[in-house]
């Protein structure tokens, strides 16, 4: 068994809140915790027929890097615009039009990416606002899709400023994403956490490709089997990896939310 590498140190404890609080927030974006799981936070039958709508959306597409191809999503993440201006500007200029069609699939219920920014806007002392980089607004509520028995997420990490340079982004502390499940199978599409950031030779490679390859690195410090309705919050900038789901389609909605202090908004995109 590969054993974790002698430079890292995992920077926060294996315990999962099952609430979502202010406590709870403040203490996953300092990382005391490895992460909030709060079973049942959304309808599972209206999850089934949004579900249901995504794996057969227009908009499906694929993620563009090797270790990732296999995985659909629904409008195109901020990840995709590859630091290229006209991928950019493609993006800004569909975030709204793509939030309000997400926004129509779950009509006429609140769809979870909406209730979870509303609670967190609640919840965390300085509220919470969609992310704008250079005055545009981002896209937010991504669906992501793994074809059954094939795709999946190697252990990689995930952090706004290896995307952007735009100034809106200058002091963000942590990075966390929030996940809520539509539809995920009896057997695999586990969630896998490391709870430690990659090394800088990690990193090199998860630029390139979008993964390490799994037996490269140690056991994951903590391991998840959603179930549909749940919401998982956790910090991507640390180590994830999601294993491919057996038989069945894994749908999820998601949002990425930048911290910079409890004093600063938090900041939602896709």
């Amino acid at each position: 068994m590969t054993t974790t590498p002698p430079d890292v140190v995992r920077s926060a404890t294996s315990k999962i809140a099952d609430e979502l609080t202010t406590e709870t927030l403040l203490q996953l974006a300092n990382r005391e915790i490895g992460a909030i799981h709060v079973r049942g936070y959304y309808s599972v039958e209206v999850a089934a027929e949004v579900a249901t709508k995504a794996i057969n959306h227009q908009a499906l597409g694929h993620y563009h890097k090797q270790h990732t191809s296999s995985v659909g999503r629904v409008y195109m993440p901020h990840i995709d615009t590859r630091w290229d201006k006209e991928l950019t500007d493609k993006y800004h200029e569909q975030a709204l039009p793509a939030i309000e069609d997400v926004r129509s699939m779950f009509r006429p219920y609140l769809s979870p990416v909406d209730r979870i920014r509303l609670e967190l806007q609640e919840l965390w002392p300085a509220g919470a606002n969609l992310l704008r980089l250079r005055g545009r607004a981002c896209f937010v509520g991504a669906f992501r899709v793994f074809q059954p028995n094939t795709s999946e997420f190697y252990p990689h990490n995930d952090a706004i400023d290896q995307e952007t340079d735009a100034p809106e982004i200058e002091g963000v502390l942590n990075q966390l994403v929030a996940n809520i499940y539509l539809q995920v199978p009896d057997e695999g599409g586990n969630l896998q956490l490391w709870l430690r950031e990659p090394t800088a030779e990690e990193k090199k490679q998860i630029l390139d490709v979008e993964g390490l390859e799994p037996d490269s690195v140690e056991e994951p410090a903590v391991q998840i089997h959603p179930e549909a309705g749940d919401l998982i919050i956790f910090s991507p900038r640390q180590l994830h990896a999601v294993t491919p789901a057996k038989d069945t389609h894994r749908v999820g909605a998601a949002a990425f939310i930048a911290t910079k202090g409890p004093q600063e908004p938090l900041l939602f995109w896709s």
